[in-house]
């Protein structure tokens, strides 16, 4: 017997960096998903299979199956399907394998995916699943990797769709009028989301006042980009969007090969470009006019050397089963 669950990847198309100190932010889930597979096995032992990193654990013992960090990657995903087990009194162990098309650690929510993914799996072999619980365990689950995490990844990866979050007002789904035509592109590297989140922190302390005319502009644009996704104005979200990459450029959280590919994207015939996620490498979003375009734009960012893929909005989220 077997649980199965898959749950889908994110991007931010608005408002990263500054939610984290109160501002709105626009996320969405897209169809690229991680899927995993949970089996019972003997008792004590829970083993974790994923495509970066295998290891079995068992109590506070790790053994090493495959992988470079496989410790703390796999960590996370341990203590949900603990909690889990726990939550059920179960004593059994597991078989957990995880199979992504995901790119992972460039901006677009594969670990939360997973976790949404793991517990998910783990809760339909116990008994049956209910997306909110599961939600709340894998945000908890989550910050064990960034401590003060708002849980948005995790939201968005397990109610699909697009999303309009903030701290004060919370979770809200957003109706967009128009469907949207997405391409990613990978520079390829790696970040370190901590590292860059710490970083805008610096700059926060360091002159409050410009942090503060930054945290204006990003409000505006979340709520003028919210107004154009209600109204189906993709020329000004595509605007919206070449504006809130300035902000971010300005915070100092772009790389020069995602100015690269945004420049690339926008000579393809984007709409509008921006990096997505904390930064420092990592994923670029374009936003095409339709078909079409979307298919040069991610003709012109591989012609340049770089990976890219053509994604829609996701509307069904976490799919159990």
């Amino acid at each position: 017997m077997k649980g199965r669950a898959s749950a889908p990847a994110k991007i931010i198309l608005f408002g990263e960096h500054f939610v984290v100190y109160g501002n709105p932010a626009i996320l969405a889930s897209i169809d690229r998903r991680i899927t995993v597979s949970a089996r019972k096995v003997r008792e004590g032992k829970v083993t974790i299979k994923s495509d970066i990193a295998a290891g079995e654990f068992e109590g506070s013992t790790f053994k090493l199956i495959e992988g470079v960090n496989a410790r703390s990657a796999l960590d996370p995903l341990y203590f949900a399907a603990k909690h889990a087990l726990d939550a059920r009194k179960q004593k059994t162990g597991l078989e957990i394998t995880i199979k992504s098309d995901i790119p992972y650690g460039v901006g677009l929510g594969s670990s939360a995916a997973s976790l949404v993914a793991t517990i998910a799996a783990i809760e339909s072999l116990l008994g049956r699943p209910d997306k909110k619980k599961i939600c709340e365990s894998a945000i908890e689950a989550e910050r064990i990797i960034h401590k003060n995490s708002s849980g948005a990844d995790c939201y968005v990866s397990t109610f699909g769709g697009l999303i309009h979050y903030s701290r004060g007002g919370g979770f809200k789904k957003v109706d967009a009028k128009s469907k949207l035509s997405l391409v990613i592109g990978d520079t390829g590297i790696k970040h370190n989301t901590g590292e860059l989140v710490s970083s805008v922190r610096k700059l926060k302390e360091a002159n409050q006042m410009a942090f503060g005319g930054l945290m204006s502009q990003a409000k505006d644009i979340c709520n003028q980009a919210l107004a154009a996704l209600g109204s189906g104005n993709i020329d000004q979200l595509g605007v919206l969007m070449n504006e809130s990459q300035l902000l971010l450029e300005r915070l100092g959280v772009s790389h020069e090969k995602a100015d690269e590919l945004i420049d690339v994207a926008r000579r393809s015939g984007a709409l509008g470009a921006k990096m997505t996620g904390a930064g420092g490498g990592g994923a670029i979003i374009a936003l095409a006019a339709n078909k079409e375009d979307s298919e040069r734009i991610a003709a012109g960012i591989k012609a340049a050397g770089f990976a890219a893929f053509e994604v829609e909005i996701d509307p069904k989220g976490l799919i159990v089963g």
